[in-house]
């Protein structure tokens, strides 16, 4: 009796265990099959992230309906860093926060999945979510499910598995590894993370798809190209698409202000009417130009916009609209050295591509989380760059001004020196180190700096600037007035009423009243600014004149 018995506790042991898996097994099990969404909004500019799960062989794929709700492209990357492209929306319910799509699987290949677990929860059952919040691809969690609830999604299910920003579209699974649902949302309170249910026959169920209706360009590749490439001259602006209208062409554009010196008085503009001086796009295979029509910047240097430092600024540049499908373009500000300049794009290419960098990606996120105000989401996110890329120009130079920002010059020092370190030619990093070393006072090392950036870019007038005001700093006046001279004498300056102040300052320093009035008096005639004009009467009556009045 005692032997039968030990023999059915031994077989009902066994049973239990052949059930039950282990996280280690389960992780095995599903890893594969589930991965992290990369999203590109209306602009073309990376959006977010998210996460989801395959449901069959063939690359039929879940998410929530809300991570892929008003982008134009998404794109997966497995646990394995296999990347594919989300084709195809073939079902979707809003109201249920629920999307199954196929993806881009050109080499028809068999995906591993996740099944569909028939049996509901019951509360205190264990739950795992493999997951990708914030970009940590296959993040695991385990926790309990503690409520059985519905509300405006259906049936819910609560638990205390962890749910973050990124995890949302994710499984939520049983002690089998089967998904019972998917991740959606979380509560204001700590464990308070929801899932939608998710069963055979709640899929059955799943017949419309308004995803179409609300989101017309997704995945619209011949209308909406999507690019995201850095100009040749400088990587803080980046033409992130085109899109083909009816009635116009249309160019997103997005600008990192990463110019310390200049701070958040930082401007830019098209003008219009300058042709081949201008914005244009240049079809190479027909040798046909399409000239700038407008732009939602300003268009000239009096009416520039702002973008704020570490900032991104998104605008867009308008043409006529091209009839014929374009291959090889040239997309340009100006065909001169300081014009910004995209030579060269293959749009078939772009057309047909699903590869991203990743890189780029992140670092485009990291910037639109400072132009949010969300600082320390982006130092995260440039911290994280840094411990995969160390060499990352962009992310270095961005770490530096956070620093720089935050009082903090020597570590902002050192980030500009390791930009430099590795990218010697990047003549934005030399410009940020010059302010972050003339911060620290250390004028000789700040003068090597900017002299260096004006052997890398002598044609921005802007650097003579620079140069300039260390001059002053260093107190050595004929210098500072010789670099205002070469920079009131270009285009962009030749109307600037402070470089005209900053220049009388330098002749009042040396001694040179007369020529010092002369600037005051042109300056003077030029602003409205009431603030620089008591400036300019002071600095009038100390260079030994009178009374200064407008003429």
């Amino acid at each position: 009796m005692i032997k039968r018995l030990l023999i059915l506790t031994c077989f009902v042991s066994l049973l239990f265990s052949s059930c039950q898996k282990s996280l280690k097994d389960i992780i095995a099990q599903t890893e594969k099959a589930t991965f992290i969404i990369y999203t590109f909004d209306d602009f073309g500019a990376p959006s977010g992230s998210g996460s989801g799960f395959f449901i069959d062989e063939e690359g039929t794929g879940i998410t929530c309906y809300h991570v892929l709700d008003g982008d134009v492209k998404a794109i997966i990357k497995r646990s394995d860093s296999v990347i594919f492209e989300i084709d195809t929306i073939i079902l979707s319910d809003e109201k249920w926060d629920i999307v199954k799509f196929k993806v881009l699987n050109k080499n028809h290949i068999k995906f591993d999945y996740l099944k569909i677990a028939n049996k509901a929860p019951e509360k205190g059952d264990k739950v795992y979510n493999i997951s990708s919040p914030l970009g940590l691809i296959a993040t695991v969690s385990e926790g309990i499910v503690s409520s059985l609830r519905k509300d405006h999604h259906g049936d819910i299910v609560q638990v205390t598995a962890p749910i973050s920003p990124g995890s949302s579209g994710s499984a939520l699974l049983n002690e089998k590894g089967e998904v019972f649902a998917v991740a959606t949302f979380q509560g204001r309170g700590q464990n308070l993370n929801f899932g939608v249910a998710f069963t055979p026959q709640k899929m059955d169920q799943l017949e419309s798809n308004d995803f179409r209706d609300y989101n017309p360009k997704f995945n619209q590749k011949d209308s909406f190209i999507i690019l995201n490439i850095p100009s040749e001259r400088s990587a803080e602006i980046v033409l992130n698409a085109l899109e083909f209208r009816t009635d116009s062409t249309v160019a997103y554009f997005s600008y990192t202000n990463m110019n310390l010196p200049s701070g958040d008085e930082f401007y830019i503009w098209n003008e219009l009417n300058k042709k081949d001086e201008g914005f244009l796009i240049h079809d190479l295979e027909r040798n046909k130009k399409y000239y700038l029509i407008s732009s939602t910047i300003g268009v000239d240097k009096e009416n520039a916009t702002q973008v704020s430092l570490v900032c991104s600024y998104r605008f867009k540049v308008f043409f006529p609209p091209i009839k014929e499908k374009l291959g090889k373009v040239d997309i340009i500000s100006d065909y001169s050295s300081r014009g910004w300049q995209f030579k060269g794009i293959d749009l078939e290419k772009f057309r047909n591509q699903t590869n991203i960098d990743l890189d780029s990606y992140q670092r485009d996120h990291a910037f639109g989380e400072m132009e949010q105000g969300k600082v320390e989401d982006a130092t995260s996110m440039f911290s994280h760059i840094l411990d995969e890329s160390p060499e990352d120009v962009q992310a270095l130079n961005a770490m530096g001004i956070i620093s720089s920002i935050n009082d903090d010059d020597e570590s902002a020092e050192y980030y500009f020196s390791q930009a430099i370190e590795y990218h010697p030619t990047n003549s934005m990093s030399y410009l940020n180190r010059y302010e972050a070393r003339r911060n620290l006072k250390n004028y000789k090392e700040a003068l090597d700096d900017i002299n260096q950036v004006l052997t890398l870019d002598s044609v921005q007038p802007d650097n003579y600037a620079y140069r300039a005001i260390l001059y002053i700093d260093m107190e050595e006046w004929d210098k500072a007035i010789a670099d205002w001279n070469k920079t009131l004498s270009t285009e962009d300056f030749k109307n600037d009423v402070v470089a005209y102040y900053n220049r009388a300052f330098c002749q009042k320093s040396a001694g040179r009243y007369i020529q010092a009035r002369k600037d005051i008096q042109t300056a003077y005639k030029s602003t409205t600014d009431p603030e620089l004009k008591k400036d300019l009467r002071d600095l009038y009556v100390e260079c030994g004149g009178g009374k200064l009045v407008k003429r």
